[in-house]
């Protein structure tokens, strides 16, 4: 396979099995983003291309590096190569999860699931921040998350069938994997309407100016504003699920919602950072079926004093009434006063209290985004 992988090819999606599979982690002497070279090898010393991750039709990882077979741990029985395991929770959700529509075929076949880390750093922490989460996907085998080469009796290999960009709308059988079985235990706590904030987020992650604006203005509207991070994952899943109206930054959270989101939602996606509130557009119609609304507002970046473009760091200022009207058009709000701009006192008391959390000076982006 030298090409990404098609999620809507139509024919079935592959399951390569491996007898005798050495899987082989990042090496830990490596801990930079890249280049990552990870994988599994057949016993003839052959790479099974169907353990790359892809993003946006570029291998993310890469054939690994050779590895003696001599001395590595041998691991008994059927096993299901998992892929990466990222720690960020956005990857997790999109590149982890990615394989796991093979689970279903393979539950009665496999003593477990092996995944090698994104990063050679805390490794059993990282599997212990998400196992709660593979639990709700009723995923109850033995959870590897491969520090070092080793050599397994069989290794099932799925193709990756979910990803960032191109690979948004996931196969059919990730779909259906994905949205029957988070949905099973998770309790509809009543109808709601929800903004998803990001206000509360540690100082090192930008996001949108005068957020707390935005939460007051939606309040007004009868909106229930939840902090993600600071909630469970059943705790998400149940708002996402119970929720008729759900307002967000574009942003990981959303990715979470289109597992549980009913298809009578009405989902409204400020976008913060260029062409990426599109790909929730292609998500959510695939996924649940619905037409989000897309809010384009942003009037300015406004980026560290030593950036030289947008970042994770960077803050969007919005131009409050073009999100309300595009809420208003939408039919997510009802109220007739349109949100107003800030005042120069407002912004100044704003920009100040900003520089003073993030522990440093804010310029505006006056390039091309």
């Amino acid at each position: 396979m030298s090409h990404q992988p098609y999620v809507n090819a139509g024919t079935p999606p592959v399951i390569r099995k491996i007898s005798d599979a050495l899987v082989i982690p990042i090496p830990s002497d490596i801990d930079t983003p890249q280049p990552l070279n990870t994988g599994v090898m057949d016993d003839k010393g052959n790479f099974v291309a169907e353990s790359t991750t892809w993003r946006n039709n570029i291998e993310f990882s890469h054939p690994p590096r050779e590895v003696s077979r001599e001395g590595l741990e041998r691991i008994d029985g059927s096993w299901m190569f998992g892929g990466l395991m990222f720690g960020h929770f956005g990857h997790f959700l999109v590149e982890t999860t990615a394989r796991l529509w093979a689970y279903e075929q393979l539950k009665d076949k496999i003593d477990g699931i092996v995944f090698v880390p994104k990063v050679q750093r805390r490794i059993d922490h990282v599997l212990k921040v998400y196992a709660p989460f593979l639990k709700l996907l009723d995923i109850d085998c033995k959870i590897i998350n491969l520090p070092e080469p080793a050599v397994f009796e069989t290794v099932h290999v799925p193709q990756q069938g979910f990803g960032m960009f191109g690979m948004i709308e996931g196969l059919p059988e990730y779909r259906d994997f994905m949205r029957e079985r988070m949905g099973r235990h998770i309790a509809d706590d009543g109808a709601r309407r929800l903004y998803v904030s990001r206000s509360k987020l540690p100082h090192q992650r930008g996001g949108l100016m005068a957020e707390e604006l935005v939460e007051e203005y939606l309040k007004a509207e009868g909106y229930h504003v939840i902090h993600p991070q600071l909630m469970s994952f059943e705790e998400q899943l149940s708002a996402y699920k119970s929720a008729d109206y759900i307002v967000s930054a574009d942003g990981s959270p959303l990715h979470m919602a289109a597992l549980v989101a009913k298809p009578t939602a009405k989902i409204a996606v400020i976008a913060r950072r260029p062409d990426v509130a599109q790909q929730f557009e292609l998500q959510f119609r695939a996924f649940c079926g619905i037409e989000t609304v897309t809010i384009d507002a942003l009037k300015n970046h406004w980026i560290p004093v030593n950036h030289a473009r947008p970042s994770r760091m960077s803050f969007g200022e919005l131009d409050f009434g073009v999100v309300y009207d595009r809420l208003k058009q939408g039919g997510l709000i009802t109220g007739e006063l349109r949100w107003p701009e800030m005042t120069e006192t407002q912004f100044s008391n704003l920009m100040a209290g900003l520089e003073e959390r993030q522990r440093i000076g804010f310029k505006l982006f006056e390039g091309t985004v």
